[in-house]
């Protein structure tokens, strides 16, 4: 009789493994499951980021380049519309960029929209500002154009992030 209840004690500590296989793979999942959203979520952002940073060169130099912006400069409501249909255009054409905003798109002048002298100094009213800088009168016109866009990552253990990007252009 003991030598039977011994034998079952050695067969049930040494014997049967099946079920521990089952268990480091439920040990080892949500580690990996972890690493490889977190490799999603970076490169999903890294992507964002790229496109916005392409996209508001891109409106800056359409600014630049508009016949509008260049005949008025930014104070011109007929280039912000152009801006502004140029941003509409590029949200439609790219998903990434659907749900971005861009500032300045949709005012005539502010703090992105600004003149300076030949210092690039001294900063002066784009419509009404008059410069002087050793003989120098002319202003220069420069855009500022910054994108931003809100990201939720596949794991809500990361706060949303916001890839952003700015491009500073000088237009005239």
């Amino acid at each position: 009789m003991l030598e039977k209840l011994l034998r079952q004690l050695r067969r049930f500590r040494c014997g049967d493994d099946s079920g521990a296989a089952l268990v480091e793979l439920g040990i080892a999942v949500f580690p990996l499951f972890l690493i490889v959203a977190g490799t999603v979520d970076f490169g999903a952002l890294m992507n964002a980021g790229d496109a916005m940073q392409a996209a508001t060169r891109s409106v800056a130099e359409y600014a630049r380049n508009s016949p509008n912006c260049i005949a008025g400069g930014l104070t011109n409501a007929a280039c912000i519309t152009d801006i502004n249909d140029y941003v509409s255009n590029l949200k439609t054409t790219d998903p990434i960029l659907s749900g971005a905003t861009f500032t300045p798109s949709s005012t005539a002048a502010g703090a992105g929209n600004y003149c300076t002298c030949v210092d690039g100094v001294t900063v002066v009213s784009c419509s009404t500002g008059t410069c002087n800088v050793a003989g120098d009168t002319r202003v220069i016109q420069y855009i500022e154009v910054t994108g931003t866009k809100t990201m939720t990552p596949l794991i809500s253990l990361f706060s949303p992030t916001l890839p952003t990007a700015r491009t500073r252009m000088r237009i005239q």
